[in-house]
């Protein structure tokens, strides 16, 4: 036998639905839903729910190409080499925009076309009735008459009219901007809860009224969404642009500096003005890193790409790649998670209390559970073991009219239970606020009670003691009660206590290796459950965390500031949580210690988890050392281009000043071409994750790129002048003070080779024969050094042993300021750390003691201290439209990213993309709402 759904108290033929000129609904049966054919004649009229999301035409995408802040500078340096008429210069100089240009337009349409491919793959459901019968529906189908389940966590999918169940608790932020939630249905805010909003509390049967561009957001997005952009920009990445427009501006200084020297000092303005400009003009071009902004957006749109594929996972946002590159802890949700979330009823161990037997116990506890709520795994496993019992055929005449569904705030579901004519009222839930409603804390339902004895302690001590003896053997247990009469009303019989349903949550098979692996990547692990303490500390010991785990009530009760801090710091977990708690332990670690923190299951934000996440640990710690990887491929790369810059500048304008030699102007420039197109397959490198996380520290990159810079220069320097002044009888014709084609192809050629092989020296965490390159950049690399050194020779006369020397000379150079680098990165606190060479997890030979579990803990911990961040580098801006409109984000949590197998999220605590903060901004400057995928 299943439950009856609950009865509307007047027909449902007689509920009125709101009606106007465009949105005709039908009056739909509660208890059967829309049959096939009207759904299909609904669909066939409103369309799929969906809000289409507007697309630029491809011309755009490509004219895009050319409007950033180095692009232009190049348009520029084109428009100047026009304007002296030096048509083999311009050429080349078009011909870089129009490479970049196309090459920028391929990448981001691919990038964009697979992240839009991968992004339909994840869809949320919800509970709809149809023909009879409850299943779960992609959100997309849903049409105007459907008859929906909403539970406490639902992202409201359509504008959807209340018809039967409890008072819901609804936060409408997202709508409205307002932080408390509102009551529906209600005479202030009425019966229609809109799109968009969260369920917090409460559980209902609602008809969906309107949805895609018909509901309420549906509109305003609709209205404005066609010519507004939003982007979501990561300070890392803000930052880094800045740092380059701050040098690009130093090189133009420079570039100046240069061109008064040549024109002055060396009778330029008078000799020759237009090898003047145009000397000092491939010099500009040169130091402007035309494609950074191109293999910035490449790697992270493949990066997020190859997380869909091989993961399952969707990013909602770019920057939450940085986050969770740089994420120290992570707090997890239990079940589900850490566990299996396939409850099951352990019938021989329920302990009945009392008069009743056992088989009260499961049926009790299946009058009080919801047959609609397939995926709720208590309510899935009391179902289950009833039909199994031998009762379930007898109970024909026991029907359940109403409940009052769980929320974490009360810890209980009641419900009420028509028994040939007699009301019964059912409770189940946590055993303390089943045996009293005041246990932990007063709440706000409806129904208050305390059970028959419970002013006996012997019988509470007893109850209590079995409880926690179900809970050391590693069972979940419910308590249920029931009274006679309707406990909404005074003459109620009194509260009896049924018994105790122990249920089993085994851990994940691989939850203790994924962790042991999590904890070798310098993550460590929190688990935050509702369950009762001895729950967590059993679940804890079984998955090889350590068992120093608190109650949510220490959080809630602590006085003093410092020492709640430091608890949350040093414990292994928390348990009998509330949502607040969860929120708590988060945002302390966030800004009391400033590192950035993962949340696994439904999410830390304010809207309570219900239904536990349904993915394990071992994607997420594959996404982890994925994400680390790409953004040491990023951070590589802006090293690399910006010491390659600084190095052309810096030589080129040295060689000038000195002798008033300055290279080709055609040579330099298609130096930087050849640049540019080489360094490409950097988004396909391969890459190390290193076992520290890849924080978003700019001010380390900067460092390491004048290392670079610096110490290349020098040894450039050093040998150019050497070649140029020697007296040796070795073949050289180089000669500065002459400035001849052989001078000026050697002093190229040599550039060349220091700004191509710097990239394997930079991409590698540790020294560069301990990391492997791609055979793309290998190959990519040497074709550019080999058709350079063709050039030089037969276009630039440089000679046979010039070369040669040139070759060794940079070879030499390059494993010198290799092995430095170690060295340097030690000295600016920016060692890696090991490298984690395989995705495959860590082998767990035996379990850990308590004391060498802390002793690891203490090892990661002095890691997690030096991978504190400034307030500034734990943020993120949103963009509207052109730009012009940007929002620093702080104090909330973001987004992060969504497992597609079979559904789960994974947020960070760092200031960011919360929608909530979003919209309620956005709302402030009348910017337009928006859903973000």
């Amino acid at each position: 036998m299943t439950s009856e759904p609950p009865k509307t108290e007047a027909p449902v033929e007689d509920i009125e639905i709101g009606k106007d000129a465009d949105n005709d609904i039908p009056n739909t049966n509660v208890d059967v839903g829309l049959l096939a054919e009207e759904v299909e004649r609904q669909r066939e009229k409103y369309g799929w729910n969906e809000i289409p999301a507007p697309t630029a035409p491809l011309y755009v995408l490509f004219v895009h190409q050319f409007t950033g802040f180095l692009a232009i500078l190049i348009e520029v340096a084109a428009i100047i080499s026009l304007a002296v008429q030096d048509w083999t210069d311009f050429g080349i100089i078009v011909g870089i925009l129009l490479v970049n240009g196309c090459l920028g337009f391929r990448e981001e349409f691919h990038a964009k076309k697979s992240l839009d491919e991968l992004s339909t793959s994840l869809e949320s459901e919800i509970a709809v009735r149809r023909a009879g019968e409850t299943k779960a529906v992609p959100t997309k189908e849903l049409v105007p008459g459907d008859i929906c389940l909403l539970v406490g966590g639902t992202v409201v999918p359509a504008d959807i009219k209340y018809v039967k169940g409890d008072t819901m608790s609804v936060d409408t932020a997202a709508l409205t901007g307002e932080p408390i939630p509102r009551k529906y249905p209600s005479s202030e805010y009425g019966d229609v809860i809109l799109s968009g909003s969260t369920i917090i509390a409460g559980e209902c049967y609602g008809i969906v009224v309107k949805t895609g561009i018909n509901t309420e957001i549906g509109k305003a997005q609709a209205n404005v969404l066609s010519d507004k952009a939003v982007r979501i920009v990561s300070v890392f990445q803000e930052k880094i642009m800045r740092l380059v427009q701050i040098f690009v501006i130093c090189s133009i200084t420079m570039v100046i500096t240069v061109f008064l020297v040549m024109g002055v000092a060396y009778q330029g303005f008078q000799n020759d003005l237009q090898g003047t400009i145009l000397a000092s003009l491939s010099i500009l071009i040169a130091s402007i890193p035309v494609a950074l902004p191109l293999v910035l957006q490449v790697n992270l749109a493949l990066g997020a790409s190859f997380l869909a594929k091989e993961h399952h996972a969707i990013v909602t946002s770019i920057p939450a790649l940085q986050d969770i590159a740089s994420m120290s802890i992570l707090c997890s949700d239990k079940t589900g998670t850490l566990t299996t979330a396939k409850m099951a009823v352990i019938r021989d161990q329920v302990v009945a209390v009392g008069g009743f037997t056992k088989e009260d116990v499961i049926r009790l506890a299946k009058l009080c559970s919801n047959a609609d709520k397939k995926d709720d795994p208590i309510d899935k496993a009391v179902l289950q073991a009833y039909e199994e019992s031998e009762v379930a055929e007898e109970d024909e005449d026991y029907t359940q009219t109403e409940i009052i569904g769980f929320n974490p705030i009360v810890k209980r579901v009641v419900a009420f239970v028509n028994h040939k004519g007699k009301i019964l009222t059912v409770a189940k839930g946590l055993p303390a606020k089943i045996i009293d409603t005041e246990a932990g804390g007063v709440d706000d339902h409806e129904c208050q009670w305390r059970v028959e004895d419970s002013e006996k302690q012997s019988f509470v001590d007893d109850l209590l003691e079995k409880d926690k003896f179900l809970s050391k053997s590693g069972y979940k247990t419910i308590g249920i009660a029931m009274c006679d009469g309707d406990a909404r009303k005074s003459d109620h019989g009194p509260w009896k206590f049924v018994g105790l349903m122990p249920l089993l949550d085994p851990p994940r098979e691989d939850t203790q290796a994924t962790i042991e692996s999590l904890h070798h990547a310098n993550i460590s692990v929190k688990m935050i459950t509702g369950d009762h303490v001895n729950v967590g500390i059993e679940t804890c010991r079984l998955i090889g965390l350590g068992t120093d785990i608190h109650a949510g009530e220490e959080i809630r009760n602590a006085t003093n500031p410092q020492q709640r801090n430091a608890m949350i710091w040093a414990a292994d977990g928390f348990a009998s949580v509330l949502p607040s708690d969860k929120r708590e332990v988060v945002l302390t670690l966030k800004n009391e210690f400033g590192l950035v923190i993962g949340m696994t299951g439904d999410g830390v934000n304010d809207a309570p988890a219900l239904s536990a996440a349904q993915v394990g640990l071992r994607p997420i710690y594959g996404a982890v050392l994925e994400s680390r990887r790409i953004f040491a491929r990023i951070k590589a790369y802006v090293v690399y281009r910006m010491a390659a810059s600084v190095i052309l500048v810096l030589v080129l304008s040295t060689v000038a000043f000195v002798d008033g030699c300055a290279v080709d102007s055609l040579l330099i420039i298609l130096l930087a071409l050849f640049n540019d197109i080489s360094m490409l397959p950097v988004a396909y490198d391969k890459a190390d994750a290193t076992s520290k996380p890849q924080l978003p520290n700019t001010m380390k990159l900067f460092l390491t790129s004048v290392y670079y810079a610096l110490f290349h220069t020098s040894l450039s320097l050093i040998f150019i002048f050497a070649m140029s002044y020697s007296t040796s009888s070795l073949e050289q014709n180089v000669d500065l003070s002459l400035c001849n084609d052989s001078t000026r192809g050697f002093v190229w050629m040599h550039l060349v080779l220091v700004t191509e092989l710097t990239i394997f020296s930079v991409r590698a965490p540790s020294y560069f024969w301990s990391s492997t390159p791609s055979v793309w950049l290998v190959g990519s690399v040497l074709s550019t050094c080999i058709i350079c050194s063709f050039i030089a020779v037969y276009a630039s006369n440089i000679s046979g042993l010039n070369l040669l020397w040139i070759w060794l000379f940079n070879i030499g150079s390059f494993a010198i300021v290799d092995i430095a680098k170690v060295q340097f990165r030690d000295m600016i606190n920016d060692a890696p750390g090991g490298i984690i060479e395989s995705d495959n997890l860590v082998s767990v030979a035996e379990k850990k003691t308590e004391i060498e579990k802390f002793q690891a803990k203490q090892q990661r911990y002095r890691v997690h201290r030096n991978s504190a961040l400034d307030p500034a580098d734990l943020k993120h801006s949103i963009r509207v439209g052109s730009g012009s409109s940007i929002f620093d984000l702080r104090d909330s949590l973001t987004d992060g990213i969504s497992f597609t197998q079979p559904g789960a999220r994974l947020q960070y605590a760092v200031a960011g993309q919360d929608e909530a903060c979003v919209h309620r901004r956005m709302k402030a400057v009348s910017a337009p709402q928006l859903t973000f995928r």
